[in-house]
């Protein structure tokens, strides 16, 4: 057994090495990828991501990871900016998203919580007993454990000083795989230590009593009034909680974007302090204004992510940003900006390349955090961008010229990591302890072959040696050709190969995802994240998943992505939460559902057949009638509740006009963006409707395509659609009288949104107590293709023992992962007294089978491109041509291949049918051939190319003596693939 399969043993679902799951983990707030994508080859790409739960499960993590000699990263929110939570040398990566328990121990004041709790959850916890947080983090919604390995500043600190100041207990798994319980002197080990001596997993965290929080500010016209101020506050000792002192531009940004009260062009100061101290504090804060030239007015608590994710998401909207944060004495502070006006311009002004503005801290210990931003006109995907970056190793050089030091270290900055932890940091000088040498002993003894975080806060001597190049790259910037305005001047420039293969792959998503901040705000809203914990479930790892694309390329020259891995990551139940809360104004919702269509317009057309209506039904179908009953593809899966329906509406008396489920509304092609497709659907079926003032739905999406895309795509298609549109769960609450006080919990697919709240209502007024119930089921795109779907009714299931869905293709897959699920329409019936014979033609489709028709698949692409290997060997000589041109050369024969063994493929997988159907009923019949073709095309979308190049250009290399540029063979070969596998599948519908 290798390292995979004992992973894979030991944690189940919480374990993978897909590439979704790796690509979501590669990025944090600050600018690692772009340093790769400049040729600093670090790998950032962990090879295995590992969900713990509970400390026993990484107690086990660390003696597998030892025991394999694999390195081992820790991660949280990924909202650092210096590359802590991201890997150096690849290895596990270990997100504590299901490690977020948070208990509070009222007596002591202490909130003791694991350490993928996120300082807002605690705090919110800590509020329901009276209690909150003394101080935490400007990235409100970062993780504990972050936060008190990195021992940062932040809100409340003007008060209570570092977040270690505030910490009084922590238990870590240290790199022996042991528990340790670490408190007083003992708390230096862990720290600040950035996750290199010991994996946290739990901690005590010191609360205050809980008071309502007012704010003023005040607002002066120049910095050396500003800095009076400062002064001031230090020799008076103003009871505040927190105090901020941002910049003019940054301040005018801030106003303008959010609408904060902030005075634009003007140093606004913003001082926070609870309201029983209101009587102390104000009389103190007028006397400042008055005698340095203030103007004071009343602050708004607009929001904890303002303090710093608004920042970032203000400026990087007038270009790309650079920013660089650190620790200094308030005295220096004049010292600081007088070097950086030397190099980067004037203080208090953002222009592209000229200028920079400052948002400050104050630390109650005479300790300013001192955040600098300066704009630059490069985009990040530009080969140039080292020179520009390079501005940040300046700004560093600033801070400890003033005997400062930097926030953080992570993988930058190991020359100051004394510095920083001792100069700076006094969090431990009261009790005598040089927190440096102790962390720096305890890593040398534990850890003599960096297994924990390797690469961080010291200079590696095994591992992550790539990182190394980071200083001296840019510090050859920064020399190189007396500036770095020369050096980008000459150096030629474009956009780097890995965006443009991204592009490829994912569109326009991919300029958004360069825009996001990694705040992770859009984590904390997200429904399907909180159901299923897990980084590529939340538009962050959606974004980080992007930018790991264009990584994963720069270092292994090809990126295979198949459209699984797209499905999997644009899955989302689409109800835009996270637009609401994203400080960049990204569309998130909108791009996902472009994202989505470009997976949706892949999938093959099933041509469905007309169910056999039995004769029974006979008197209440009738062609005339203006009531319409849709039927439509969809439902020919779940036959029970379509003959449900009809003994429903059979119970009523209602004649109906049916409408079979050969019939298509054209919700695909609605979905994939495919006008055109839709208009001709339109047309055709509102003809077979003319007569029809009433339209009744059984699923979702036929809703979704007649009450939205239709009406949306009338005037484009030229007609008219008179109907309206009634969901049937609708139609029978309002005519079915039936009763009821049990408990349901509603599963409200994402297409029935518009009309479940409706429904809810009616049910209540019945006596039902409704639990409305949120989360994709995955019943088109991601039925077959990416694991989401199974993962989401999976964690449903163990949420919820028994679910009732408004989604007949849900209830099918809800029941294909155990849980006890049925329709609205067959409880309905079940109220209502009808009696339900339906034969039995749900289909499971046997593993055998599906790994049978992998291999099948696989099997023949390599057999057709193995006889045409000799033509492969006789092209050799034009791949110095280039892709392009390389690719038009060997496009017929990559066509025919896949021609071939498409003709086969099929040719197999019909006997295989033929085997599964014999002695079965048509309605069988029709279920196991639907379920074939959806399994097929779900393979080959979920297909891993590369292996199969990588064969192939292996073959060719051992049939030629030439020479020959492999990597643009493969690419080349790869990308034909991928163009061709949309031929393969569009092509089972003919099984």
């Amino acid at each position: 057994m290798g390292i995979r399969e004992e992973l894979e043993s030991r944690f189940g679902d919480n374990f993978s090495d897909s590439l979704v799951e790796r690509l979501s983990h590669t990025v944090d707030m600050g600018f690692v990828p772009e340093l790769v994508w400049s040729g600093i080859k670090i790998n950032i790409i962990p090879d295995y991501v590992v969900y713990p739960k509970s400390t026993e499960d990484v107690i086990d993590l660390v003696k597998i990871a030892l025991k394999y000699d694999v390195p081992i990263t820790p991660y949280g929110r990924g909202t650092n900016r210096y590359g802590n939570a991201i890997p150096a040398d690849g290895g596990i990566l270990v997100d504590f998203s299901k490690m977020d328990k948070v208990e509070i121990d009222e007596a002591n004041k202490i909130a003791i919580v694991e350490p993928g709790a996120t300082w807002k959850l605690i705090d919110i916890a800590a509020q329901q007993k009276g209690l909150q947080l003394r101080t935490f983090p400007s990235s409100y919604d970062s993780t504990a454990g972050g936060g008190i390995a990195g021992d940062a500043l932040g809100i409340g600190s003007y008060e209570y000083g570092f977040i270690c100041d505030n910490i009084s207990f922590i238990d870590m798994v240290n790199p022996k795989g042991e528990l340790v319980h670490l408190e007083g002197k003992d708390l230096a080990i862990a720290c600040g230590a950035e996750g290199t001596t010991g994996i946290i997993v739990k901690a005590g965290i010191k609360l205050r009593q809980f008071s309502n929080t007012e704010a003023m500010v005040i607002s002066f016209d120049d910095f050396d009034k500003t800095y009076n101020a400062i002064g001031e506050f230090y020799r008076e000792v103003i009871p505040a909680w927190h105090i901020q002192v941002r910049g003019p531009a940054i301040s005018s940004y801030i106003a303008e974007k959010f609408k904060a009260s902030l005075d634009p062009g003007k140093w606004n100061m913003v001082i926070l302090y609870p309201s029983s101290r209101s009587s102390i504090v104000e009389p103190k804060l007028y006397r400042i204004a008055q005698t340095y030239g203030g103007r004071m007015f009343e602050g708004e608590w607009t929001g904890w992510w303002t303090f710093n994710h608004g920042v970032n998401a203000a400026l990087r909207t007038k270009g790309l940003l650079i920013h660089q944060h650190g620790l200094i004495h308030y005295t220096k502070i004049k010292e600081l900006i007088e070097g950086l006006e030397k190099n980067i311009g004037k203080l208090g002004t953002l222009n592209i390349d000229n200028g920079f503005d400052l948002d400050i801290d104050l630390e109650r210990r005479e300790v300013l955090l001192v955040n600098a931003f300066t704009q630059v006109s490069l985009s990040p995907v530009d080969k140039r961008i080292i020179y520009d970056l390079a501005k940040n190793t300046l700004m560093m050089d600033e801070y400890i010229k003033v005997g400062g030091s930097m926030l953080s270290i992570g993988i930058f900055v190991h020359k100051y990591a004394k510095n920083r932890l001792s100069a700076m940091g006094r969090t431990f000088q009261e009790l005598g302890v040089d927190r440096y040498e102790e962390i720096k002993k305890y890593k040398e003894e534990m850890d003599p072959n960096e297994i924990f975080n390797p690469g961080k806060v010291f200079d590696p001597k095994r591992r992550a040696k790539a990182v190394l190049e980071i200083v001296g790259k840019q510090q050859e910037a920064l020399r190189f050709r007396f500036g770095i305005g020369l050096a980008k001047a000459l150096t030629p420039g474009g956009e780097i190969e890995g965006y443009k293969v991204a592009k490829r792959y994912l569109d326009i998503f991919v300029d958004y995802a360069l825009t996001c901040i990694d705040c992770a705000m859009c984590v904390t809203v997200c429904p399907q994240f909180k159901l299923v914990p897990q980084w590529p479930y939340a538009p962050k790892g959606m974004f980080d998943f992007t930018r790991g694309v264009i990584t994963y390329y720069e270092l292994h020259n090809s990126v295979d992505i198949p459209d699984s891995a797209i499905a999997e990551i644009s899955g989302c139940h689409k109800c835009g939460l996270c637009d609401g809360v994203c400080p960049a104004k990204i569309p998130i919702s909108t791009l996902l559902i472009k994202l989505n269509s470009l997976v949706a317009k892949k999938i093959p057309e099933e041509k469905v057949p007309d169910t056999p209506i039995p004769a029974k039904y006979n008197d209440i179908i009738d062609e005339n009638s203006e009531i319409g009953l849709w039927l439509g593809k969809y439902i020919i899966e779940n036959p029970t509740v379509l003959f449900s329906s009809l003994e429903l509406l059979k119970k009523l008396g209602i004649r109906i006009k049916l409408f079979n489920t050969s019939n298509d509304s054209g919700f695909l092609q609605y979905i994939s963006g495919n006008g055109k497709d839709l208009a001709e659907i339109m047309k055709n079926n509102l003809e077979k409707m003319k007569n029809v003032s009433e339209l009744i739905t059984l699923t979702p999406e036929d809703y979704k395509a007649f009450s939205e895309a239709y009406r949306e795509y009338a005037k484009f298609a030229g007609v008219n659609i008179e109907a309206e549109v009634t969901p049937l769960e609708l139609r029978l609450l309002k005519s079915i009288q039936f009763e009821g006080n049990e408990e349901i919990n509603l599963h409200v697919a994402c297409f029935s949104s518009t009309y479940a709240d409706d429904i809810i209502k009616r049910l209540r007024d019945r006596g039902f107590k409704v639990r409305k119930v949120e989360g994709c089921s995955g019943a088109i795109l991601e039925k077959n293709i990416g694991k989401r779907a199974d993962m989401m009714a999976k964690a449903l299931g163990e949420k919820y023992q028994n679910l009732i869905t408004l989604c007949p293709l849900a209830a099918l897959k809800f029941r294909s992962v155990g849980i006890n699920a049925k329709t609205l329409i067959e409880f309905i019936a079940e109220k209502a007294g009808v009696n339900i014979a339906v034969e039995a033609t749900e289909y499971k489709m046997p593993q055998s089978i599906k790994d049978k028709i992998s291999e099948i698949i696989n099997n023949e692409i390599v057999n057709s491109l193995n006889k045409r290997i000799q033509i492969l060997v006789d092209t050799v000589s034009f791949v110095s041509s280039g892709e392009v041109e390389y690719k038009k050369i060997i496009e017929p024969v990559i066509t025919e291949a896949i021609d071939e063994a498409s003709n086969n493929i099929l040719k197999k997988i019909r006997e295989i049918i033929d085997n599964e159907t014999s002695g079965k009923s048509e309605a069988e019949k029709i279920v196991i051939r639907s379920a074939f073709i959806k399994e097929l095309s779900a393979i080959i979308m979920s297909l891993t190319l590369q292996p199969i190049v990588e064969l192939i250009i292996n073959q060719v290399k051992s049939n030629t003596s030439e020479d020959f540029d492999q990597r643009i063979m493969a690419n080349a070969i790869l990308e034909l693939l991928r163009e061709k596998e949309d031929s393969l599948n569009k092509s089972i519908v003919n099984l």
